[in-house]
């Protein structure tokens, strides 16, 4: 709209009189020559150039508020102060917030910038860098912090504000972690051997600097009582005159139902605690997270985006064609298990969350995590490894 109609002299008759025009999103800040009755006009034809659009106005010839800025006009000349609404208060971020401590570090510093944009005259600058001490103090900033910041202030020039800051260096390796009171604690320990990854002859080229570390806003306690997504009631399906409850079961019609049984939970192949069943699952169940026991007690965890019998099947099938390469059918063979031998239960149901997501990796993340609960990768299982980039 700004350069097919306020900007088109074409459009708007009214271009020789606008000496300046900023916007920050939907608010426009203008400096006028003209009377009061132009100025009305230029208003009705804003309002005339979109249907969908319609600008309200407020107009001085000695002071206005725009965003944050009080801009003043004194013997022709511009000056800004710091525009507060009559219900504004302290809201700067306790220092006792569980947030990044060098965030923390820097919000005085940036708070004294600000000012030093805003005032021209050395007398405001003065007064609102005393007020804002005050504020910082009752936010329980210590004088230490903000005598750092006043310090660091005074070197720099409002030209130097206004340019900005270039970054120093580009990083090649950076590493993003949800924020909570460990994180300086992990971003200490990964400084500190660092030193490994460097002389590693295949990774030291790749990780010969730092990383940096960032941190992603953590949950607070808002964010885990306040729920804008409420879940449905939990209704079991019914089937006949009895609800379909959680557990695994045959589904009666295929070559795989003899490998596996009925049951509502499982227990842990070391500690031989119960563990329930997540879902309702059948050979012909899709998305399942499963559990093959072997005659001799060794335990592996898959999983499978297809039909659970589909993927029991081609088990059997690598023990059938002596196929070392699967580590199911390797320990069979060299342990000399027969086929019939094998049997498997369905212990997870993976379905996507209401707002959507990626089924693999939620089959990927419960596969690592049922191999870590129970301890299934080798020697005490079938297990090689597990996948790990799900979690990052």
């Amino acid at each position: 709209m700004e350069k097919q109609s306020i900007f088109n002299p074409l459009k708007n008759v009214f271009l020789p009189h606008i000496i300046i025009w900023k916007r920050y999103i939907d608010d426009i800040f203008v400096l006028w020559r003209g009377d009061a009755k132009q100025l009305q006009a230029f208003h009705a034809f804003l309002n005339s150039c979109s249907e969908h659009l319609r600008f309200t106005m407020q107009s001085d010839t000695r002071q206005i508020s725009f965003l944050d800025l009080l801009i003043l006009c004194e013997d022709n000349v511009l000056y800004t102060d710091l525009y507060r609404k009559p219900t504004d208060r302290n809201s700067l971020l306790r220092a006792d917030s569980c947030h990044p401590l060098p965030l923390k570090n820097s919000l005085p510093y940036s708070q004294f910038c600000r000012i030093k944009i805003i005032f021209k005259k050395q007398s405001d600058f003065d007064r609102n860098m005393a007020e804002t001490q005050r504020k910082s103090k009752e936010r329980g900033y210590k004088n230490d912090q903000i005598n750092i910041a006043i310090e660091k202030i005074q070197n720099k020039t409002r030209h130097d504000l206004f340019q900005g800051q270039s970054r120093k260096k580009t990083h090649s390796c950076v590493l993003t972690t949800r924020y909570s009171k460990c994180s300086e604690q992990i971003k200490g320990i990964v400084h500190k051997h660092w030193h490994i990854l460097k002389s590693d002859d295949s990774l030291g080229n790749v990780f010969s600097d730092l990383p940096l570390v960032v941190f992603s806003p953590g949950r607070n306690i808002r964010d885990q009582l306040v729920n804008s997504d409420l879940p449905p009631q939990d209704i079991p399906e019914q089937r006949l005159f009895a609800p379909l409850l959680d557990g695994n079961d045959k589904c009666n019609g295929c070559a795989q139902c003899n490998g596996t049984y009925k049951c509502r939970s499982f227990k842990h192949p070391q500690t031989g605690k119960s563990n329930p069943i997540k879902g309702v699952i059948t050979c012909s169940t899709k998305a399942v997270i499963y559990l093959i026991t072997c005659p001799c007690g060794k335990n592996d965890v898959g999983k499978t985006k297809r039909e659970l019998k589909v993927r029991i099947s081609e088990h059997r099938s690598t023990i059938r064609c002596k196929n070392f390469t699967y580590p199911v059918a390797a320990h069979f063979l060299e342990a000399g298990h027969s086929i019939s031998s094998l049997r498997y239960i369905g212990i997870k149901h993976v379905t996507l969350p209401r707002r959507g997501g990626d089924r693999d990796n939620l089959l990927l993340k419960g596969e690592a995590a049922w191999i870590f609960n129970l301890k299934t990768l080798a020697p005490f299982g079938s297990n090689v490894d597990f996948d790990l980039k799900p979690f990052l």
